[in-house]
């Protein structure tokens, strides 16, 4: 028996996005501790009599080069990688440079373990709809063998009566073309006859190498008056290199184009970073967590560099003394920015509330939710974390507020709430 009671009327959709293992990427595996060994490796498939190169390469085909659209492509990619490390230089057959790429093959399923902590934000493209309609892009946070998170995609359209169909998942996996590397920003472009969720964004530089954490996406209105003027999407998310965590910022315009920036300053030294969908009296805002405690705000000219955070919120109820922290960008709305969080009470227990801001000047808080309007009910508080809901962005659409959530950082669902009744609800 359930005896908790959320603070609003909501209603939860059938719609669920699991772990898979059978999505698989295909990774370079270069795991020797010398250069040696893999020379040596390399040595092995060279003394092989070409009609042996001809009878392995054709098997390996046989097995994988369905489970993946580009794999002599990649194959050839890692021959090259692997013979510019060892030093050789000598000129082989087409079949056994692809052998050679195959032994330095691996596949990886991204979300073996955990696909969740979903953003959402309308799709670029609205085109085909039926009145009321509107499409909508989500990001999840994947995970697979080593605890190594990356960022997956889905789509979807929310009718006009609230329902959500959810778009086809694409079985093929990719990670597009990769430009302009540094620690502090590089590209990645994908071909746009890629589907969308096919696309993953998988660690590439060392200060990420152990995982992207938790992109909060939100659609940025650069003319926040045309609401079909230009729009860049945005997402914060956590780097982690094994040691230590970097913000960093993903910015397209069409999720087929992707720059990836460091974020500079002092505020942006912990997770939960979260940007303002427009610009504040003229200035980048952001949501912030510097404390692992209370949530902050900060102002900026500059969207790559944050200092100087401000106290915005502390804990209040018991659902969060442990924590409170932001579960998303804020949302514009005629009462206010409504701000969703996660607080954190006893036994680690993840509920879900919001607060509200005054809109002129979001560093006041103007509205709360004295209690959760969500929390891990029965069948969802086991998983990869036990009792964990939460979510990196939510939209509203027709009055209501559509929000993705985690469960038990496992898998991912989606709850609807009628806004008026949420905001109603603040003291």
């Amino acid at each position: 028996m359930e005896l908790q009671k959320s603070a609003v009327h909501m209603r939860k959709s059938d719609y669920e996005t699991l772990p898979d293992s059978s999505r698989v990427l295909l990774r370079y595996f270069y795991t020797w501790e010398s250069n040696e060994r893999a020379a040596r490796v390399v040595d092995r498939i060279c003394a092989l009599p070409e009609d042996k190169v001809e009878e392995l390469i054709t098997k390996v085909f046989h097995n994988f080069s369905g489970r993946h659209r580009d794999f002599g492509q990649i194959c050839k990619q890692h021959y090259e990688k692997t013979i510019t490390k060892i030093g050789k230089r000598r000129i082989y057959s087409e079949s056994r440079k692809l052998l050679v790429g195959a032994y330095f093959t691996m596949e990886y399923a991204v979300a073996s373990a955990a696909l969740f902590n979903p953003s959402m934000a309308p799709h670029p493209d609205q085109s085909g709809l039926e009145a009321g309609d509107l499409r909508f892009i989500q990001s999840f946070r994947a995970v697979g063998e080593g605890h190594i998170s990356s960022i997956l995609f889905g789509d979807g359209v929310i009718k006009a009566d609230g329902n959500i169909i959810p778009g086809k998942i694409n079985q093929f996996l990719t990670q597009g073309e990769i430009s302009h590397i540094s620690d502090s920003v590089y590209d990645l472009n994908f071909d746009k006859g890629t589907a969308l969720s096919s696309r993953v964004i998988y660690p590439i530089v060392d200060n990420e190498r152990m995982g992207i954490e938790d992109a909060r996406f939100v659609r940025f209105l650069h003319d926040p008056l045309h609401e079909r003027g230009k729009a860049t999407y945005y997402a914060t998310y956590t780097a982690y290199n094994g040691i230590k965590i970097y913000p960093k910022l993903i910015e397209t315009e069409d999720f087929t184009r992707f720059r990836v920036t460091l974020l500079k300053g002092n505020g942006a030294e912990n997770k939960g970073m979260a940007l303002f969908p427009e610009k504040i009296n003229g200035q980048y805002a952001m949501i912030s967590r510097q404390d692992n405690e209370n949530l902050f705000i900060m102002y900026s000219d500059d969207m790559y560099r944050w200092d100087d955070p401000c106290l915005l919120q502390t804990p209040k109820e018991p659902w969060e003394y442990v924590q409170i922290g932001n579960n998303g960008s804020p949302i514009k709305t005629d009462y206010g920015w409504l701000l969703l969080t996660h607080g954190v009470g006893a036994v680690r227990k993840y509920c879900m509330g919001a607060i509200l801001l005054a809109l002129d000047d979001p560093s006041q808080v103007i509205g709360m939710l004295a209690s959760p309007f969500l929390w891990p009910v029965e069948n969802e508080r086991n998983g990869y974390v036990p009792n964990v809901v939460y979510s990196c962005g939510a939209i509203v659409h027709n009055g209501n507020l559509i929000v993705p959530y985690a469960v038990s950082d496992t898998s991912s669902k989606i709850v609807t709430l009628n806004l008026d009744e949420l905001i109603h609800a603040m003291k």
